[in-house]
């Protein structure tokens, strides 16, 4: 489903305008600096989910088929939840429905009989290696458009965004 965000961007200027009565303090080029990584984020999601919506998967549902081909030994549930960054109530949602899709399977854990490990079946490796292909090819195209050193420097400051996400959280 196609996130909504604005298509036409206001310029700083504008921002400047509209969050001078708003929000008088605030900077105007943090406020479009925010915008313009939103827009270029949804944007990215939206086409991938359109890629996605073909094979009636979300990113979410994809994002645990990529991680269970990188564990072919299988996940608990509680550990694709943690790497997934969701609860466990939301994995449990979406193995079930990944499960009766045929995308993945559920086997008795090898030490603990009370739990089970979540491995990907031949149906959703199949499905990996459809998607991929149809993807690759236009996330290449889009990312061509920088040259390599951009394209580093652009993941500094990336990795730099991530580890201070935190302070989104605070109070």
């Amino acid at each position: 489903m196609a996130k909504l965000f604005i298509q036409e961007l206001p310029t700083k200027e504008e921002i400047h305008q509209s969050a001078a009565e708003l929000l008088p303090n605030a900077d105007a080029g943090i406020l479009f600096s925010n915008l313009l990584f939103m827009k270029v984020a949804t944007e990215l999601d939206n086409h991938f989910d359109n890629v996605l919506s073909n094979y009636s998967l979300s990113s979410g549902r994809f994002t645990l088929l990529y991680m269970l081909n990188n564990a072919p030994q299988g996940m608990v549930p509680s550990e694709l939840a943690n790497k997934a960054g969701v609860t466990q109530a939301t994995i449990s949602g979406l193995l079930n429905n990944m499960e009766k899709a045929g995308l993945l399977a559920r086997h008795a854990h090898e030490k603990d009989g009370r739990s089970y490990v979540i491995k990907l079946t031949e149906k959703g490796l199949a499905t990996l290696k459809e998607i991929l292909p149809l993807w690759y090819p236009r996330v290449s195209n889009f990312w061509g458009q920088f040259s390599e050193t951009e394209r580093e420097g652009l993941n500094a400051i990336l990795k730099r965004m991530i580890q201070n996400t935190e302070v989104l959280a605070e109070k």
